[in-house]
């Protein structure tokens, strides 16, 4: 077996001798978990999940394993609001998210474990200030006058970080929202662009061995299992404020980043 093809080279030595069908279970009640609480945040859902599942099959397994996971939830997301997706900024960002995000993913899919776990660590930390940077700023930023050109640029950017991290997906958002989508055509937009992005992924990270069968029904199941979670949290929502979901996830996104930094400085 070739050292790509090897489950303990993307993360899954610690189930290197045991059935598959219980590290899929394990995973199967992380992606669960995962989902419902990336669910009462409101936003995140790929680095909530990665939390919840990098001690289950390791950090190098995260980003092929869920570009899997998100391509369904993705699909499910055009399907429900293709009436409202901006063809125009979807096509205009797709067109340059893409090709930075196939160069993020061939960058991911080369890199060490260690290497891995200081990148999605320092990148989570640097999102959470930029992230609690632009929810008070944004409404007056020059992002806010964002124009085709801003667009194109800010979009072969976010697609580099989108294909070699977790969460790089977060800064479609206000990217979107600076070029002047609100409400519903913005969410039906960032699901057309995610889509297309989770695509590009799952091709490159198959084309490099990365993404081998196992991860790839991993995945699948991740997928499948984040339905009834995120069904569940729909009853603890509307108990919760705004407020509250950023603190929360912003919370969880530095305890992660902490916990990738560790991880590369052990050794």
């Amino acid at each position: 077996m070739t050292a790509a093809a090897d489950p303990a080279a993307f993360g899954l030595a610690g189930f290197a001798g045991a059935d598959f069908a219980a590290t899929a279970t394990l995973v199967a009640l992380a992606a669960f978990l995962g989902a419902l609480f990336s669910a009462l945040t409101g936003s995140g859902g790929a680095i909530i999940l990665s939390l919840a599942l990098a001690p289950v099959i390791g950090v190098a397994a995260l980003v092929p394993t869920l570009s899997v996971a998100l391509l369904i939830t993705h699909v499910a997301r055009v399907v429900a609001f293709r009436h409202s997706i901006d063809r125009r900024a979807a096509t205009m960002m797709a067109g340059f998210a893409v090709p930075g995000c196939a160069f993020g993913a061939v960058i991911y899919a080369w890199l060490p474990e260690r290497a891995i776990a200081a990148m999605l660590g320092v990148f989570l930390l640097v999102l959470v200030i930029v992230k609690r940077s632009l929810a008070s700023r944004i409404a007056a930023s020059r992002l806010a006058r964002l124009g085709p050109a801003g667009l194109a640029g800010a979009s072969g950017l976010f697609g580099v970080l989108s294909g070699a991290t977790i969460g790089g997906g977060v800064l479609a958002l206000p990217i979107l929202g600076a070029a002047g989508l609100v409400g519903s055509p913005l969410v039906a937009t960032d699901a057309a662009v995610g889509l297309a992005l989770q695509l590009t992924k799952a091709i490159v990270f198959g084309g490099a061995a990365t993404l081998t069968a196992e991860l790839f029904g991993l995945g699948l199941l991740i997928g499948l299992c984040m339905v009834p979670g995120v069904t569940l949290a729909k009853s603890l929502l509307s108990r919760m404020s705004l407020h509250v979901h950023g603190l929360m996830i912003d919370g969880v996104i530095a305890l992660g980043a902490l916990g990738f930094i560790r991880q590369a400085l052990k050794g």
